[in-house]
């Protein structure tokens, strides 16, 4: 990984679960989407929420969630096209179980919804349990995020890590987050101004493909010198190993090795 670094010219980088770490803005927003579920059904919520964090679960960060049907879907890794699907326990379903041309039906809009970081996890177990309309769970928790109660949990090595590099080469920031809430996580993480390009509203991973190509079309670089990093295999990994981009996919699932063209790291201090 330290020779792909050296090579490369520009690396690309997420925000939320890549420039800082920890799960507990995830578990709060949990909580506050527990308060949308009916009583009865908030114990059960709870507990299939850890067990996907657990990995002990059907549905897993990479997969797709139809609200609507309530199945899960699984992905090839590459191409991201719809393989096989689930029930919400587990059950693998054969093709006379399904409706007719049912996979290719499935897409990245509602009632389909890809899981593709830590943030939809809550959300999706909310929705099997029954909730809907629960976006401002979603606004209170960047408000907490926003407070002093909140702790951010820092990268060791990140930011010293960054400064080192970015003379030598392209440090771009490609998030779905809006200006502002990027503007005050940059600033709490000691970032501001680290990056030459910050693209936020990214509306990932329908325009990831055409970001990437903007990116090396402005730099002059090929897709080999160029490095999406990031938590979300959908909306940052797999569009750049398809433009044949290198990728350092963070996640606990270490064994996952799709690619040459991709590394595997638990945290990103790793990296740095």
């Amino acid at each position: 990984m330290h020779n792909l670094l050296m090579k490369s010219k520009v690396l690309v980088f997420d925000l939320d679960g890549t420039l800082y770490d920890g799960t507990e803005h995830y578990d709060y927003y949990a909580e506050l989407l527990a308060n949308e579920i009916s009583p009865d059904k908030r114990e059960s919520f709870l507990r299939d929420y850890k067990k996907i964090k657990d990995y002990d679960h059907a549905l897993t960060i990479g997969k797709i969630y139809d609200s609507e049907k309530d199945l899960i879907i699984s992905l090839d890794p590459i191409t991201l096209k719809p393989i096989q699907v689930f029930t919400w326990e587990g059950q693998l379903l054969s093709k006379d179980e399904l409706e007719a041309d049912y996979l290719e039906k499935v897409n990245y809009e509602l009632p389909f919804i890809p899981i593709g970081d830590g943030w939809w996890i809550p959300l999706v177990t909310s929705y099997h349990y029954g909730a809907r309309d629960v976006y401002h769970c979603y606004d209170k928790t960047k408000e907490y995020m926003a407070t002093e109660d909140f702790n951010i949990p820092f990268i060791k090595g990140l930011k010293e890590g960054l400064n080192k590099i970015k003379d030598s080469k392209k440090i771009v920031l490609l998030t779905n987050s809006d200006r502002e809430d990027v503007t005050r996580l940059l600033k709490l993480l000691g970032l501001t101004d680290l990056f030459h390009l910050e693209i936020t509203d990214g509306k990932k991973p329908l325009k990831t493909e055409k970001h990437y190509k903007n990116i090396m079309e402005r730099f002059n670089v090929l897709p080999h010198e160029v490095v999406s990093i990031g938590d979300n295999f959908i909306n940052e990994i797999s569009p750049a190993l398809k433009l044949g981009m290198h990728g350092i996919y963070i996640t606990n699932q270490t064994t996952i090795q799709v690619s040459e063209s991709l590394f595997v790291v638990k945290r990103l201090e790793e990296v740095f």
